[in-house]
């Protein structure tokens, strides 16, 4: 198993979950070693992290957990999609590609010769443990652009000498144009009073379909954009700070499904 990319249909599809190594120099983020692989993948099962899987070539997908791995450590166990249809198709991919985060990094793996194998009395997809694991920085992660459709919001909270009525704080309601579990871009109509770049943004609430998550967020950098309308905006790169397992679980529900939606649109 190799993460160098070719020309082919499937390794097209593959550039768009994995970073290509062969372009970005990244092969020393590659984690080899079965004990250390286990280890990471044991890590996985304690912290229940959600698991985006993608299937090739059908380029179906479906969130799931590592159960566990077998005693000897040589196969590791997936919970199912509840979709019979993606269920079986999963048996019959050629490879699966997890995508997850765990401790604000970014991991990738792939799986082949997937079989289905009962455990504890329920249905479970299981598959030799990889020889390979690319583990990134949160902010190297899939970065979703978010469609102007789904007009994602996040929350600010009053900076200083911002004020609405009566003199009291006012919020400012900004713009997501792209989301990670890493961090987000956000758009704010220039004249606003925002942090300086380093600066932490405790507070922050993001609109993730009807439910309101509550984030701390660092700024990285900032900058003034003028739109095609002559409109000028500021634009600010943020990371998560401290991003709660449940908070980042949601996140990635987000992007899943809204991957999931854009796909369904194209075909």
């Amino acid at each position: 198993m190799s993460y160098q990319m070719t020309q082919s249909d499937q390794d097209q599809d593959d550039k768009k979950l994995l970073v290509s190594l062969q372009e970005n120099g990244l092969e020393k983020f590659l984690l080899y070693g079965h004990r250390q692989i286990c280890r990471l993948l044991q890590e996985m099962v304690s912290s229940r992290a959600l698991i985006s899987v993608h299937l090739f070539p059908c380029g179906l997908s479906f969130l799931s957990n590592i159960i566990t791995l077998s005693e000897n450590e040589d196969w590791v166990f997936l919970d199912t999609s509840s979709n019979e249809t993606i269920f079986r198709r999963s048996l019959e991919a050629e490879r699966l590609i997890c995508v997850t985060q765990l401790d604000k990094i970014c991991v990738q793996f792939r799986l082949s010769n997937v079989t289905e194998i009962p455990l504890e009395g329920r249905p479970a997809l299981a598959a030799p443990v990889p020889k390979e694991i690319l583990r990134l920085q949160r902010r190297d992660a899939f970065r979703l652009q978010v469609p102007f459709s789904h007009n994602l919001k996040c929350i600010l909270p009053a900076q200083e000498h911002e004020h609405g009525q009566k003199g009291r704080k006012k919020s400012i309601e900004a713009s997501v144009i792209n989301i990670s579990v890493g961090g987000l871009s956000l758009e704010i109509p220039f004249g606003k009073t925002v942090p300086a770049v380093g600066d932490q943004i405790n507070g922050c609430y993001l609109k993730l379909s009807d439910k309101l998550v509550s984030v701390d967020l660092e700024v990285r950098n900032q900058g003034r954009h003028l739109l095609a309308n002559g409109k000028e905006i500021l634009r600010l790169g943020c990371s998560f700070v401290s991003l709660p397992t449940q908070t980042a679980n949601q996140i990635q529900r987000y992007i899943y499904h809204i991957e999931r939606e854009l796909r369904a649109f194209d075909t």
